[in-house]
């Protein structure tokens, strides 16, 4: 059985043969939960690529004012 790395929790949702994977297995319920979806990441990484750009035309501006 699939068990949560954090709190111990079997996970019946996760194939047995997933057991032998290298991979942390965490319940949606766990209270100890530290680690984000995936979907959460996404948001995260498209909104520092935003900034990142938005970052870029700001000195993109200073340079051709300094000029």
């Amino acid at each position: 059985m699939v068990t949560c790395t954090s709190c111990g929790k079997i996970i019946d949702k996760v194939p047995n043969w997933l057991q032998s994977a290298n991979v942390e297995f965490v319940c949606n319920n766990c209270p100890n939960r530290q680690i984000k979806p995936i979907s959460q990441l996404a948001q995260e990484v498209a909104q520092a690529t935003r900034n990142n750009e938005e970052d870029l035309a700001e000195m993109d501006e200073l340079e051709e004012d300094e000029e």
